[in-house]
């Protein structure tokens, strides 16, 4: 059975609209996790008042905000301790086409080394295409997905090296092998380390172009960025090379890594937002700290 799990944060309007493209699958979840990183008691009341008492709906209310990485967690903890053999990992500003999950699900059992699948996922307000796979590669981690993506004409699934993290469905084999997700990566490449382990131990990722997901919220070094957001993604990139890389991988990893944020950093002051700028800086800072061995200090919750 597949349970789906979606984590939000003061977000509970975009968390209905989540829920209810879930409950309108043809094919839907058995249960819907819907985990509440501590938000404020105004909030935790409106989620309650909508959803408390749906059917398929779980509420799952966290004392501290752990982050998405750790909502996620949270989430398919409870979810896998009720029976679940497959998790529906979601943002709650994604809004899932009626036959989504059932092709993702199928896309899983057609493809038997699979352990991760994911949709082609597309912006809520034009309809681009924002992600159809993404190409992991550690020392190219931080360059633009818009650069490395796939960009396959196909109407069939196809193997990827990673999925986007705003929807990607997981078998549970792969979710326990790989431990979950890295909850000292918080949130912003927090998925990447994810497809990485599950590729570390045999599990391919694929893409089904005709499921189709809705995302918004996008956030880029290049548009979109708070000074939070501008911090975590400035940061993360070390993390995941630490965690996932080999000494070769730093020699491209640090030029291309450094040109990326001082480039972004200037624009960004150029625009008249040097707090911006500021975080990407303080975050590169922090990042080349843990690197080294140094205390990882947590971000907080969402700031901007």
């Amino acid at each position: 059975m597949t349970a789906a799990v979606v984590v939000t944060w003061e977000g509970s309007r975009a968390t209905e609209r989540c829920v209810a493209s879930l409950l309108a699958q043809d094919r839907p979840p058995a249960e819907i996790v819907v985990v509440d990183n501590a938000s404020s008691a105004a909030e935790r009341e409106r989620l309650g008042a909508v959803l408390g008492g749906t059917p398929r709906v779980r509420l799952l209310l966290l004392d501290r905000n752990r982050q998405f990485a750790g909502g996620l967690n949270a989430g398919a903890a409870a979810a896998l301790a009720a029976g679940a053999d497959r998790l529906l990992l979601l943002n709650n500003d994604t809004v899932l086409a009626p036959d989504a999950l059932r092709l993702l699900e199928d896309a899983l059992e057609a493809t038997p080394d699979a352990g991760v699948a994911g949709p082609r996922v597309v912006d809520l307000a034009s309809g681009a295409v924002i992600s159809a796979g993404e190409r992991h590669s550690l020392p190219l981690l931080c360059v633009p997905r818009t650069l490395l993506r796939y960009r396959r004409r196909t109407d069939r699934p196809y193997r990827v090296r990673g999925v986007m993290g705003c929807a990607l469905l997981v078998t549970r084999a792969c979710f326990e092998a790989v431990g979950g997700l890295a909850e000292e990566i918080e949130v912003y490449y927090e998925d990447v380390d994810f497809c990485l382990g599950a590729a570390a131990h045999g599990f391919a990722a694929v893409v089904e172009p005709r499921a189709v997901v809705g995302h918004d919220g996008m956030r880029g070094f290049a548009a979109g960025l708070t000074p939070w957001a501008a911090y975590l993604k400035a940061r993360n990139p070390w993390l995941v090379v630490r965690r996932r890389g080999r000494p070769w991988t730093w020699l491209v990893f640090v030029p291309v890594y450094g040109a990326l944020i001082a480039t972004s950093a200037l624009l960004w002051g150029a625009r008249g937002r040097s707090d911006v700028a500021r975080a990407l800086v303080r975050g590169a800072a922090a990042g080349l700290r843990a690197a080294a061995g140094g205390t990882l200090v947590p971000a907080g919750a969402p700031r901007g």
